[in-house]
């Protein structure tokens, strides 16, 4: 589970008044020893106060899939390291997915411009997990996310 930031964000005008942090869970299934693809499900919410108390907010639903490729072992290999992959993992990530919007306010005036719309995303991740023990890591990943360009959090192994 990670929380997103850098977020590209929307409004504007006013300002913002309440969020909920950009929440991303995703689940990784093994393919291979380097390889590991698996959905990934992501949740925000921002609050506005416009002029004469003009009211809107943004929430946002993320889903799709990604897939993962673990390179430290080669990373060993290609400079003759011995970094520990049982602590260590780099990875680079390719998600493909959308993103769906929705606008609402106090007044419809800018409801043709501002559409509830689903938008693609599309991006590549690179990123590190630090494992304390075999089972339970920290990680950080930056590129186009879900949500944001950039997402900290932990993870569990199983």
């Amino acid at each position: 589970m990670g929380a997103s930031f850098g977020y590209y964000g929307y409004g504007y005008v006013g300002s913002r008044t309440g969020f909920t942090l950009p929440l991303t869970a995703t689940v990784e299934y093994g393919i291979t020893e380097n390889i590991s693809v698996g959905p990934y499900l992501g949740s925000a919410r921002w609050s506005y106060e416009g002029y004469n108390n003009y009211k809107y907010s943004w929430t946002f639903i993320s889903l799709g899939a990604r897939g993962s490729f673990h390179y430290l072992p080669y990373l060993n290999e290609i400079f003759e390291t011995d970094l520990d992959e049982s602590k260590y993992d780099f990875y680079l990530t390719l998600i493909a997915g959308i993103e769906i919007r929705n606008y609402s306010s106090s007044d419809n005036y800018y409801d043709d411009y501002y559409d509830n719309d689903v938008n693609g995303v599309f991006g590549p991740v690179f990123g590190f997990k630090y494992y304390f023990n075999p089972s339970f890591s920290v990680f950080f990943e930056g590129g186009r996310g879900s949500f944001g360009y950039g997402n900290i959090g932990v993870a569990m192994k199983f």
